[in-house]
């Protein structure tokens, strides 16, 4: 099938690229800003509008399956464009990338409302679909080392099974290649569990040993430098480790595990995998 990827210049696109395009996948890649030169010369790239029906619809065009990896979007709304789409385009297949935690008693966060609502479009759409939830990336741990500091936000969140990028992407390639999969949602985790503070003092050590140590900003701290500042993206982050302390990783990966295979990379591995 040939695939559009909606959000390719996002971190968690980049590895369902690879996989998809080692299958043997024609893919065409979507975002608002896309640069040619961050991806092979042999993917087609399009630069365009989610909430542009005409855009979305030129973008979607000659596609039999579409992939979502939205990013600093209102989730609900544009997955709802792009399922409008793709209706009209006879779109074959539609996955989603959603979190761990999302579902129905989980609403109360407003990002976990959103991506519950992004999934309920899809299922609701009537064409077939794979919707993925995947754990805490380790990807996600460069992001907590900012201007020569290593910081945590609040508490310490529970125990959680982080999953490599390269791992999601393999197992999204493999539930693209198996149709019984489709029409379900797969719980994404790791091999071992681990606690997030534990964690970033571990990726510290090795990639950035001049910073001496994890720092931790309270919660109302943050918040509240987030107001004053004026900065948006402070008070989001707030909400999310505030969130991540009352939530705990729930079950149901066994079923992911038994139709697509467990993921491989545990914390060494992902490290020793990026000086290779």
């Amino acid at each position: 099938m040939k695939t559009l990827i909606v959000g390719a210049t996002g971190t968690f696109a980049r590895p369902v690229i690879q996989h998809l395009d080692k299958n043997g996948y024609e893919l065409k890649l979507l975002s608002r800003t896309i640069d040619p030169s961050l991806f092979d010369n042999k993917f087609e790239t399009v630069k365009g509008d989610l909430f542009n029906p005409g855009e979305l619809s030129r973008a979607m065009n000659g596609c039999e399956a579409v992939h979502i990896n939205l990013a600093k979007l209102d989730e609900a709304l544009a997955t709802e464009a792009i399922v409008k789409v793709a209706l009209q385009q006879n779109i074959k297949l539609i996955s989603l990338i959603s979190g761990s935690t999302v579902c129905e008693k989980n609403r109360w966060f407003e990002m976990i409302d959103k991506k519950f609502r992004a999934e309920q479009a899809v299922i609701n759409s009537g064409i077939p679909y794979l919707i993925f939830r995947p754990s805490w990336f380790f990807e996600s741990l460069p992001m907590m080392i900012r201007d020569g500091k290593a910081m945590m936000i609040g508490k310490k969140p529970g125990e959680y099974r982080w999953i490599a990028g390269d791992d999601y992407g393999r197992i999204v390639a493999i539930a693209y290649t198996t149709p019984e999969t489709y029409n379900r949602i797969f719980q994404l985790y790791g091999p071992e569990s681990y606690r997030m503070n534990k964690l970033l003092e571990s990726y510290r050590a090795l990639k950035h040993p001049e910073i001496k140590k994890v720092s931790t900003i309270p919660l109302g701290m943050m918040k509240l430098i987030g107001t004053l500042s004026g900065k948006k993206e402070m008070k989001a982050a707030a909400a999310l480790f505030g969130y991540f302390e009352k939530v705990r990783e729930p079950g149901g990966v066994e079923d992911t595990e038994a139709l697509l295979g467990k993921a491989e990379m545990n914390f060494e591995k992902w490290i020793a995998s990026l000086t290779d």
